[in-house]
């Protein structure tokens, strides 16, 4: 017997064999491929939706910066408030004029610079002492507050700021006196003086009077009967 011919091997599947991940089974075609059309509508609904939102943010973030930008815009609004009443401090023998038996009047110096943490005044003082050996003396100091901006009430503001600090203090008003805005016994820890301060438009007055012994005791009725005396000269002198 002759042999046969070689055993030869069939015709390969074209796919793999059933069961096999991501393969149909035999006999079955390539699977369909996935329509696309359903993602494309689904993201051009959604940029649309987007865009559609985006407008109505970007709208109003605008609008809320036009607002906010208006109402954020610096002003220019100036302060406002009484015009300085005087410009000038009266003299000593002006204020000495008025009160009957008070002692020599010392030289004065005249109106100097006073020194102030207030930039928007111009700010300057004047002194007035009476003395003599064995005899209560008295002090007028005077300071004037020029407002740098007419019309700002600066000056008139920092004079009604000191007698206000000194009735936080502890000073008792005085009720009317001559033609002071404000006026006060201030309150001192010395029992040989006594004092009244008090504001007249811009300028701020206070008055010291002591007895003959600084270091002794004085009748606190009869002092402040004396200071303010003083106090209602100095306030006519100034006008």
């Amino acid at each position: 017997m002759q042999p046969g011919p070689p055993y030869q091997q069939g015709p390969q599947q074209p796919y793999p064999p059933q069961g096999y991940p991501g393969y149909p089974p035999p006999g079955y075609g390539p699977p369909p491929k996935k329509s696309n059309t359903g993602l494309i509508v689904g993201l051009v609904i959604g940029a649309v939706v987007l865009l559609g939102g985006g407008g109505v943010a970007a709208f109003l973030l605008l609008s809320g910066d036009s607002g906010s930008s208006s109402s954020a815009a610096p002003t220019s609004a100036k302060k406002s408030g009484p015009p300085d009443k005087y410009s000038a401090m009266p003299t000593c023998q002006k204020i000495g004029n008025g009160v009957r038996n008070l002692p020599p009047l010392e030289t004065p110096k005249g109106e100097e610079p006073a020194s102030t943490s207030n930039n928007e005044i111009t700010y300057t003082r004047s002194f007035c002492s009476w003395r003599e050996p064995n005899a209560p003396s008295a002090t007028v100091g005077m300071y004037l507050s020029k407002s740098k901006e007419p019309g700002s009430g600066a000056g008139e503001g920092w004079a009604k700021a000191s007698v206000e600090n000194a009735v936080n203090d502890g000073g008792v008003l005085i009720p009317s006196m001559a033609k002071a805005t404000k006026a006060v016994y201030a309150k001192l820890d010395s029992s040989s003086q006594c004092q009244i301060k008090f504001y007249q438009g811009n300028v701020e007055a206070e008055i010291i009077v002591t007895g003959p012994d600084p270091s002794g005791t004085v009748n606190q009725t009869v002092c402040k009967e004396n200071a303010l005396k003083v106090a209602k000269a100095t306030s006519e002198a100034i006008g």
